[in-house]
């Protein structure tokens, strides 16, 4: 379970800069996800710690071990990809097999007739089968260990794909979105799973998504990218709480961060934005307390409800802010109302660079009616 640490990592294909210089060091044991939308290069940094993309500058170390210069198959790791890339010829038993048949090949092994036979050996081998059979165990898909992929669902074939890779028993797990692609619940299943199988393992995952539900779930820590660069590396709190600047609150959480106007709410200067999470927001009658607003939508989700307003009198255009609400509301779209954030602990932000700035003005909410 090795320590990673990234010493001025970059890459960079001819003239294009997909990772800029990123410095850091993960513990032992920890389940690290890359956060961000596509192209931010999530994946070429996770291809970078498989060693099967090279560095273009930096170092990259395990237990204090430079492995820039190692091949994928000397690092001890297991990297499963978008798609379960199963072989569709061989069984579910052969599959889970296969990383450790690679560990013993032979030329022979090439060879039509010769090659069918000594895998049908290899794969009855007490010492092999006992592996087999606990990593299908722990992914569920004993059931399937003697059908074909094609006879199995999306969800099987990830499981497959995850037994494979468990079977070898590596030092450290690489995931490559491998929920993409599947239906809400059987995410959700999977996701869970993979989490089990982290805690049971204790062994050190890095994890891939763009889904900030995943990363959320289960990170002990996050990297959050944009643009080949690093927003902000902390555990699954800080991020959500803390965000080291506007793109990192407006991409982590559902709805994102409302980011209020400093002035409003006792901020100095026009170039200051509060972030407010719409779980602190508090949507009332409009005789009520705190800043007049607009209704401009609501969405029902079964134990909450979230009011979406623009801050401001009726027929304002502005922004879209959001408020989590427990229970059903009596809102509708146009309805004129007063909010009144919680502003304990808020972060504050640098409208122009959009970096989180730490000195100003606490703020007094404003009551007129």
């Amino acid at each position: 379970m090795p320590r990673i640490r990234f010493a001025g990592v970059t890459k960079s294909f001819g003239d294009v800069t997909v990772i800029e210089r990123f410095d850091a060091e993960i513990p032992d044991g920890e389940f690290l996800v890359l956060l961000g939308p596509s192209g931010s290069g999530k994946s070429t940094m996770l291809r970078m710690i498989a060693g099967l993309t090279g560095l273009t500058g930096g170092t990259l170390e395990f237990d204090g071990r430079k492995v820039n210069d190692l091949a994928p198959d000397q690092r001890d790791v297991a990297f499963v990809f978008q798609s379960a890339a199963l072989y569709p010829h061989l069984s579910v038993r052969a599959n889970i097999a296969f990383p450790l048949m690679v560990g013993r090949f032979r030329w022979y092994h090439h060879l039509p007739v010769a090659g069918r036979a000594l895998r049908r050996a290899f794969v009855r081998d007490a010492e092999v089968n006992r592996r087999i059979e606990r990593a299908a165990a722990s992914m569920r898909v004993t059931e399937f260990l003697d059908r074909r992929p094609r006879a199995l669902s999306g969800g099987q074939r990830r499981r497959v794909a995850l037994a494979r890779e468990l079977v070898r028993e590596p030092s450290l797990y690489l995931l490559d979105e491998p929920l993409t692609g599947l239906d809400g619940p059987l995410r959700t299943e999977l996701r869970a799973e993979i989490g089990a199988l982290y805690h049971r393992t204790g062994t050190s995952f890095v994890y891939v998504t763009h889904d900030q539900d995943e990363a959320m779930s289960m990170a002990t820590r996050v990297i959050v990218l944009n643009d080949g660069v690093v927003q902000q590396y902390g555990t699954p709190g800080e991020v959500y709480e803390s965000p080291a600047n506007t793109f990192v609150a407006r991409f982590v959480g559902s709805p994102p961060m409302n980011l209020l106007p400093g002035p409003l709410f006792g901020g100095a200067g026009d170039d200051v934005l509060i972030g407010v999470r719409a779980e602190r927001v508090t949507v009332g009658p409009p005789d009520g307390e705190g800043v007049p607003a607009q209704v401009a939508g609501v969405e029902r989700r079964g134990a909450e409800s979230v009011v979406a307003f623009r801050l401001g009198p009726p027929g304002r255009s502005g922004d879209l802010h959001h408020a989590r609400i427990p229970g059903d509301v009596r809102f509708a779209p146009g309805d004129p109302c007063r909010v009144r954030p919680d502003l304990t602990g808020a972060p504050w932000f640098d409208r122009r660079t959009g970096k989180r700035i730490e000195s100003v003005t606490r703020p007094t909410i404003t009551t007129e009616r």
